[in-house]
This record gives structure tokens, C-alpha cells and sequence, in this order.
């Protein structure tokens, strides 16, 4: 609905969840932007916007109105603001877009004319941002800090990123303290690059924000010219079911611009029933029988079934000891005890075992002699002349695609796993698991925004040097974020294995995590679904088909903690059992209730 009274000099616009009224009397205020759902009116008289340039503070009273204009058609709904201060050779749009469903953008441009000749510093702070609330006792979660442990660290960690910028970005959520109704902002960035000066869209600025003062404050350094530019965009959308929902939304936004059909090859499924992964050295003598200079399949696979049996198992032949002469890492292959064939005949005894074979890439061994495309040959040759099941890719983050062309036309159904996460569209696309990487086991828990956002990904926790308590920490880890694990005894030589108590937790994981696989997998899971309880935290895994919901509970404290009236997502429950860790759970009314042991990631299951 898009109301404009000339009278009055306002624009409302109004869809399922948000109404927002603009008023453009004296410059142009956001009279009140409210949740429809919740009744009443929230935000009311936020200034547009505020401008510093040339050392001076400026609101939009101190500019001029020279145009407003409205639009629609079948589906949107526009009004658009062109305001002038022309003694600063500046001008600026602010536009309104309503998608008639649920979402509300806001859309900033800035002209400068260059009134000196040459481009000065020019920020801009958005009031209606800063001040965003529901009620007087909100609850907020920010784009770069969502949710925090007491000791202020980030328990939510994010795609991990260098100098290309990663399409996940949280919203900025505000709800009411019983996390209901209330509002969630995304901040759209269209460019690649996290270099703000080269990139028009300033939105990489805004998803850094990480507590209240960052975003009470924010003044945001802006690069106009004259043109046009879209300089900052927010997506405002109404909440009834506060974090949950927005990052149910969050997802399905960020998931709409991607093809997923490569997760849907059933030639690649095996994957998702593969929970504990090796990863072993053929140098050392965990896996490899240095009298008989050959792999012990037999041996390796005997060690596995304290963790439940290894899913698969790579085996690593080539670095640290590659770059002590000229040979490369194809070299190796040659070179290891009876070549290829060798191989070739361990592999088939893993394969006879029902174990998949992983072996090592290095994209950084690269020959003078050698291009992207002869290293993809050579790449799908190791699969046929060895037969295996899929490529360990050290230190990467993507692959060129001729490569996955190249090995279905050698062995469909094989696996392409990277050290961390892809980050660009097409990489997510076809690279279908990467590994979890951490390197600190404080603070505990973390949770993995990708394994969340991008559920079909499933991503191994790995974490090298970990010594005995920190093992301790990585169980808990993967348990909280319900995950498969890679179990890496062999660090370079040194010898760092998990002790009888350890293995036996990891073998009841698997057995819990195939049991319940369908749920564990399921596509809309939750992280961090708030309890109301101080040091206890909850990720939700809900069944695709209604298998039923598990709520992993970890208590970050040296005590008992009680859930209390938690409201199940979603749908009614009637049961709830604990089917992993030491607690209880009982439901009555929609709301679950029971205790986490301290120290403890307790898994319940309600359905």
C-alpha cells in the first residue's frame, strides 16, 4: 500500500509486516517505521540523515526538497527523494522500495559536486539506524557480533576472509526481550572486494558493526562523485519470532542467488553418511608398514573402530618433504614404494573394506613447465590410475571448474573437499565440503556460520596440535555444531593422539549423528537459539520431513544449568528425550524444560 498525502507532505508505505511514513514539511524526517504485527507505532521522528563535509555537521533540514516522486507497478512500490544544499555543491536521493510481501529497502545516494575541485572526506550517519528499537528493553544481534560469550569474544564466527569479501553477512536483528516481534536489516554488498575506497557500495561497512556503541554511533566515510551513486542500503523486514526468524530470512536470501543442484548428484551422496574422517601420513607409521614398505589397510582400519570406524581416510605422500629437490608433487606418486600400482592395489583394499580414499592436491607446487590446464590433466590422471574417491585441496578455497570436468569424465561421484570454505558463488556451488578449521580452542563454544547458512555443505571440524584437554574442546565443539570430525594423530612427525575416553565419545557421536542423521542434516537448522539462560547456549537441527527437532545445549559453566520454558520452534511438541550427554528434559505446554551438566553438550530431541 502507498499512500501519499500532498496535504500533509507525507508517504506511507505499508505490506504484511512494515509500515514506514516519511514525512517532507521541513527537510525529511522518517515519521515512524513499525512492525504491523505488533500494533502501535515504533521509531517514530527519526531524522533521514546526517552529513559532515568540510568540517561541518548537516542534517537534511539543511537542504532543500527539490523533488519527491512516487511509483508502482504489479509488484513495487516507490518513493523517491531528491533534496540539494547547494552552497556545498551536494544533492541526495533517498529511496523507499516496498515489495509489497515483507521488506522495506532504504536506499542512499549521494552527489558532490566537488566544490573545492578535488574529493573531500565526506561521512554519513543514519539516525533511524542508530536508534532502531521495538520496546525499551531490546534484545539486539549485530552483523559482526551476533551473539557474545560474557567475556565479550564472538561466539558466532564468520567466513573467514582475505581480500575478497564473502557474501554471507548477518543482519543487524532488534526484537523485543521475548524475542518476538521486532526488525532485521540486512546489508546488501554487491562488490567483490573488501577495499571500501575502490567498491561504490559502502554496505561492507555497516556488517562490521559488533556492539551498541558501534552502532549508535556509526558514521559511515562515503566516496561520492558526481554521480549517483548507491551508497548504502539497508533491507528492513518485520519479525514475530525475533533471531530465529531473521536468520531463517537471512538464509533463504542469500541461498536464492545459488544453484545447489551439485549437492543434489546422488553419485555424491556417500559423503553425507561419512562422520569420522582420517587423515595420515605415508611417511609415518600410523597408517604405513615400513618393513614391508607398503600401507597397512588392515592396521589403519583396526585403529579406527575405537572412533566407530573411519567413514574415509586420506593419505598424504608429498609435503613437507616436497621442495627438497626438483621432483613434484606427481612426482611422488612415481616414487612411493611399487608406484602407482601400489597404490592403486591399497586403495582397492579400502575399497574392500567399504572406505573411501582421499588423496592430497598442491596448488602451490607448480612447475615452470606447467599450466592450469596440464596440472587439471595430471590431476585426473592420479584418479585413474589409483582409482580414488576424492581430493583433499591443501590450502584452498577454490578450484577452477575444468578440474571437476576433468575428473567426471574419469570417475564421476568423486569429492572435492577444500582447507577452508569457499567463499565465492561458483566455488560453493561445486565445491559440496571443505573442511572446519580452528586453531584457538578458547572461546568455547564457537559455532560455524557457514555450517548454517550453507547446510548441504557438510564440513569435518579439524583442529592440528591439540593436546589433551583442547581434544576434550574440539569433541565439544563438534558435538555443539553437530558436525563429522577429521581425526589427525600424526602432526608432521609428532605423535598427538586421543586417549581411550576421547575415542569413545567420538564413536558415540557417530552413532548418535548417523541415528538422527536426517535431522542433523536438516536444511533450516538454527545457531544460537536463544534461551534466556546466562552461559547456556542452544543450537536447533530440524528435520526436513518432520523427523522431529534436537536442541544442542552447551553450558559454558562449572554448573548445573536448567532450560526453562524454552518455546519449541515452529510446531507443537509432545515428547523430548535426551538422546546424547548428561541432562534431562521433560515438555509440557510447547516449552521444554530440563538441565545440562556443567561443562556438558547435551543433544534433546522433541517431536
Amino acid at each position: 500500500m502507498l499512500k501519499h498525502d500532498t496535504a500533509k507532505k507525507t508517504i506511507t508505505l505499508q505490506n504484511n509486516t512494515l509500515r514506514v511514513t516519511v514525512g517532507y514539511a521541513d527537510g525529511v524526517t522518517f515519521e515512524e517505521l513499525s512492525n504491523v504485527k505488533a500494533g502501535g507505532e515504533q521509531n517514530c521522528g527519526r531524522e533521514a540523515f546526517c552529513l559532515s563535509i568540510y568540517g561541518k555537521n548537516y542534517t537534511s533540514r539543511d537542504f532543500t526538497v527539490v523533488d519527491v516522486t512516487t511509483a508502482q507497478d504489479r509488484v513495487m512500490e516507490l518513493a523517491s527523494f531528491l533534496l540539494e544544499l547547494k552552497e556545498e555543491g551536494l544533492k541526495l536521493k533517498l529511496h523507499l522500495m516496498n515489495d509489497g510481501r515483507d521488506t522495506i529497502t532504504v536506499l542512499y545516494q549521494v552527489y558532490d559536486s566537488y566544490k573545492l575541485g578535488v574529493p573531500s572526506v565526506c561521512k554519513l550517519h543514519m539516525p533511524l539506524l542508530a536508534q532502531l528499537q521495538m520496546t525499551d528493553r531490546d534484545t539486539k544481534y549485530y552483523p559482526a557480533g551476533a551473539v557474545k560469550t560474557p567475556d565479550g569474544e564472538n561466539v558466532l564466527l564468520p567466513v573467514r576472509e582475505l581480500f575478497y569479501s564473502t557474501d554471507v553477512i548477518l543482519p543487524l536483528v532488534v526484537c523485543d526481550s521475548e524475542e518476538h516481534y521486532g526488525f532485521s536489516v540486512q546489508f546488501p554488498v554487491v562488490s567483490d572486494l573488501t577495499d571500501t575506497g575502490a567498491a561504490q557500495n559502502i554496505n561492507s561497512i555497516l556488517r562490521t558493526i559488533a556492539n551498541e556503541s558501534d552502532l549508535r554511533d556509526h558514521e559511515i566515510q562515503i566516496n561520492p562523485d558526481a554521480s549517483f551513486n548507491d551508497t548504502v542500503e539497508m533491507r528492513i523486514v518485520g519479525l514475530s519470532n525475533g533471531w530465529p526468524e531473521a536468520f531463517d530470512r537471512c538464509r533463504d536470501y542469500w541461498a536464492a542467488n545459488y544453484d545447489f543442484a551439485e549437492y543434489e548428484r546422488e553419485d555424491l551422496k556417500w559423503f553425507n553418511d561419512c562422520v569420522v574422517h582420517n587423515f595420515t601420513f605415508l611417511y609415518g607409521s600410523e597408517g604405513f608398514d615400513h618393513e614391508k614398505q607398503k600401507i597397512d589397510v588392515e592396521s589403519l582400519l583396526k585403529q579406527g573402530e575405537d572412533f566407530g570406524g573411519y567413514d574415509t581416510v586420506t593419505i598424504w605422500n608429498q609435503y613437507p618433504r616436497l621442495g627438497i629437490d626438483k621432483r613434484s608433487q606427481w612426482d611422488f606418486y612415481d616414487d612411493f614404494p611399487g608406484g602407482r600400482p601400489a597404490l592403486r592395489k591399497a586403495v582397492d583394499e579400502f575399497h574392500a573394506a567399504g572406505v573411501p580414499v582421499f588423496l592430497p592436491y598442491i596448488p602451490w607446487d607448480r612447475g615452470m613447465n606447467e599450466s592450469t590446464e596440464s596440472m587439471g590433466d595430471e590431476f585426473a590422471r592420479i584418479v585413474a590410475d589409483t582409482d580414488a574417491d576424492g581430493y583433499q585441496l591443501d590450502t584452498m578455497k577454490d578450484l577452477p571448474y575444468s578440474y571437476r570436468k576433468k575428473l567426471d569424465k574419469v570417475k564421476p561421484g568423486l569429492v572435492l573437499t577444500t582447507q577452508s570454505h569457499p567463499m565465492k558463488k561458483h566455488p560453493i556451488e561445486f565445491i559440496t565440503t571443505s573442511w572446519d578449521e580452528f586453531w584457538y580452542t578458547d572461546p568455547m563454544p564457537e559455532v560455524d556460520v557457514f555450517r548454517f547458512i550453507n547446510p548441504r555443505h557438510l564440513a569435518p571440524v579439524i583442529s592440528r596440535w591439540l593436546r589433551l584437554e583442547d581434544k576434550d574442546v574440539l569433541i565439544k565443539r563438534v558435538e555443539f555444531g553437530a558436525a563429522p570430525i577429521v581425526i589427525w594423530q600424526d602432526i608432521f612427525g609428532r605423535w598427538m593422539p586421543f586417549n581411550d575416553a576421547q575415542r569413545a565419545e567420538i564413536k558415540h557421536w557417530k552413532e548418535t549423528y548417523l541415528k538422527y542423521r536426517a535431522i542433523y542434516q536438516g536444511l533450516k537448522p538454527i545457531p544460537l537459539y536463544p534461551t534466556k539462560v546466562k552461559n547456556l547456549y542452544c543450537n536447533l537441527f530440524v528435520g526436513d520431513a518432520g523427523e522431529g527437532q534436537i536442541y544442542s545445549f552447551y553450558n559454558d559453566s562449572d554448573e548445573e544449568l536448567h532450560v526453562k520454558d524454552l518455546p519449541v520452534y515452529l510446531y507443537e511438541g509432545k515428547k523430548a528425550e535426551v538422546i546424547l550427554g548428561v541432562g534431562s528434559a521433560t515438555i509440557a505446554a510447547n516449552k521444554l524444560n530440563g538441565t545440562v551438566a556443567p561443562g556438558a553438550v547435551v543433544h534433546v530431541l522433541v517431536k
